[in-house]
């Protein structure tokens, strides 16, 4: 069942309660019930079908129990200006239960990345190869931000990519921004934040090595500024792991 359809059904239950009650209740206690199928609602629902139910819940309220009934005709203006502060109560609970979310996401992303941090640096140090390193930030990448990983190291003047591939093309472009403009681009960057992977510069303590291409499961995840910062953490770790096992080599 779709977002939508649960928020219609939501609100299909808050009628036909309200139905049943009406002849012991006033029509504005009916309102606070339509107000608190909308917060449910909006406590799982994403933006727009949290608007979505806040609208739906207004328009039915009007043709179910506002005078005359079944119809859309309103003959006490009054009831304007409780249509209004009943759409903009929902608005605001959807937004700030969407915020609540956001937190709660950003929290939970934060902690998982710092726990992968520390025993990343660890495998780091011990590895031997640049595919060594690879394989570790694959690894704590996946199990810290739900994505996959992908490395383009400079060669001959180009951004090739090394180690495992992913079946996703290269966006070069992104790609090459990333490392001539030494910050990232693509999702959750200003620099083409609709794409659906993020392309972070890996710098070393002697400059540029190349890219890598983090692509998320779920896209959305990465619009969160500690998820960026996170990332940005593990790609100079692994630029100086790369350098590292060069210098030996």
């Amino acid at each position: 069942m779709s977002g939508y359809a649960r928020a219609a059904l939501v609100l299909a239950l808050c009628t036909a309660l309200g139905t049943a009650v009406l002849k012991w209740l006033s029509i504005t206690d009916v309102a606070m019930l339509y107000l608190l199928g909308v917060g449910l609602v909006a406590t799982w629902a994403p933006r727009r079908q949290a608007i979505f139910a806040a609208v739906l819940s207004v328009a039915l309220f009007d043709f179910f129990f506002v005078p005359p009934r079944f119809t859309f005709t309103v003959e006490d203006v009054h009831y304007v200006f409780t249509f209004g502060v009943m759409l903009v109560t929902a608005l605001v609970i959807s937004r700030l239960a969407e915020r609540v979310r956001s937190e709660a996401r950003a929290a939970e992303t934060r902690e998982r990345g710092t726990a992968a941090l520390y025993p990343m640096l660890g495998d780091l140090l011990e590895a031997k190869t640049v595919e060594d390193v690879i394989n570790v930030i694959g690894r704590e990448v996946r199990a810290a931000f739900g994505a996959e990983t992908r490395v383009l190291l400079r060669q001959a003047g180009h951004l090739v990519p090394v180690g495992a591939s992913l079946p996703e093309p290269v966006n070069l472009g992104l790609a090459n921004s990333a490392y001539q403009l030494w910050e990232g681009t693509g999702r959750g960057t200003r620099n083409a934040p609709e794409a659906d992977a993020q392309y972070i510069p890996l710098v070393g303590s002697h400059g540029r090595l190349g890219v890598l291409e983090v692509r998320p499961d779920d896209p959305a995840r990465f619009d969160e500024p500690a998820v960026t910062w996170l990332l940005q953490t593990f790609a100079a770790q692994a630029a100086l792991a790369i350098e590292r096992v060069r210098a030996v080599r």
